[in-house]
């Protein structure tokens, strides 16, 4: 991802746009071509001379932005590692503690430098060279280049202009899309990858017509979140795997925070970094799902759930599915975790009208909802402190099944 320094914008009107390059201009093919090759040929070198060996490509002021923007996106595809025999912090206790003895039988003299750096040696049963390299091993400068993710100049170019568009997505208030003509398996991983970024959201429409999503951004909150920024820039990718939609979004730019219009649609041709499949699944997901097999139940449990349609007003995203092995019974369950207020009034009185009896709900505490306004709801409800307890909702499948 492009620091804010480095993010290349141009402005229109209301609008923003990102500065994008034409990934197969041969000048900047052979740019990103030399700065692969750089961190390719590094391998195994200290940072300071991979930054030293960068210097006269990256250079100064607003011309050499596409420079250190590639390289940054370089840097982020690097495993640098501290490599040292004896722990640093350790070693410069020693040496200072030396240092300072033998300051003490020396008052009005000089110590000499060498004489406790070989006795710090010695007492560590290591060389003197091996005491000065490993003195400040772990400072950034010094830590070692250990692998880089190879990749190709096409590639490098494709990724920065994904990298423009996320880095004006960091500072939205609010993010519109329009979609359609996806697969159903192709909506349920894009509205995966929502929750699993916990993006605050509204969904309204169907998989016949197609959806209208609403994503309150950072900038929304009362206080931005540069985490919460950082996760709606890394859903980014995910929606370019969809081939046909339109996204608008408020940004609010520059230390005044003006804001901004930031278009972007699938005709534009950016490209996905990321897999289409697979990955977007919590940690807490797999968590619960553990927990819930070592229970005795007659019920399974899933991750892998399919969209359920709401009468056109919205959709629910279950976060599990659970089949009742004897009848083959399905119960849903949704967990309302990280939502605004008043999201969450809205999203209880659309279950409320259209959701259906097959539903468990799981709200945290945290969201402070009445106990009234749950007991309207079709289904049932957990109340959960932190993440969902596998055993509660056994009891409550057990209705299910009856």
């Amino acid at each position: 991802m492009l620091t804010a320094d480095l993010v290349r914008v141009k402005f229109g009107r209301d609008l923003i746009e990102p500065r994008y390059i034409c990934s197969d201009r041969p000048e900047d093919l052979e740019l990103a071509r030399s700065l692969i090759e750089i961190f390719e040929s590094d391998v195994g070198c200290r940072r300071r001379d991979l930054d030293a060996h960068l210097c006269d490509f990256l250079g100064t002021g607003t011309a050499f932005l596409l420079h250190r923007g590639l390289a940054k996106l370089l840097h982020d595809r690097c495993e640098l590692e501290t490599r040292s025999d004896i722990e640093p912090i350790e070693l410069r206790r020693r040496v200072f503690e030396t240092a300072a003895s033998a300051y003490k039988e020396g008052v009005g003299r000089r110590f000499d430098r060498e004489a406790v750096l070989d006795a710090v040696a010695r007492e560590c049963g290591i060389r003197v060279a091996e005491v000065t390299d490993a003195l400040y091993a772990d400072l950034k400068d010094e830590q070692v280049l250990a692998s880089f993710e190879h990749c190709t100049p096409q590639w490098l170019l494709d990724r920065y202009n994904v990298a423009l568009a996320q880095g004006v997505l960091l500072r939205a208030s609010e993010m519109i899309i329009e979609i359609r003509g996806e697969s159903a398996a192709g909506y349920r991983e894009l509205f995966r990858r929502i929750k699993f970024f916990r993006l605050l959201h509204e969904v309204k429409g169907s998989a016949d017509v197609g959806y209208r999503l609403r994503l309150d951004g950072p900038y929304s909150m009362l206080k931005s979140s540069g985490r919460y920024g950082m996760q709606m820039a890394s859903f980014l990718p995910g929606l370019l795997h969809c081939r046909d939609w339109e996204l608008e979004a408020e940004v609010r730019w520059g230390r005044q925070r003006e804001r901004r219009r930031f278009e972007l649609t699938s005709q534009q041709g950016l490209k996905p970094y990321t897999s289409a499949r697979g990955q977007w699944i919590p940690e807490e997901v797999t968590w619960f799902e553990a927990q819930f097999a070592k229970l005795q139940s007659d019920w399974t449990v899933s991750s892998d759930t399919e969209l359920v349609d709401l009468g056109g007003q919205g959709v629910l995203i279950p976060d599990y599915v659970f089949t009742h092995v004897p009848s083959g019974k399905k119960v849903h369950l949704e967990i309302l975790g990280f939502w605004r207020k008043g999201a969450v009034a809205s999203r209880l009185r659309l279950l409320e009208e259209r959701g259906p009896q097959n539903l468990i709900l799981a709200v945290s505490k945290e969201l402070h909802v009445a106990q009234e306004k749950l007991d309207e709801l079709p289904g049932q409800v957990h109340v959960f402190r932190s993440t969902p307890v596998a055993r509660e909702v056994r009891k409550l499948l057990d209705g299910f099944g009856e």
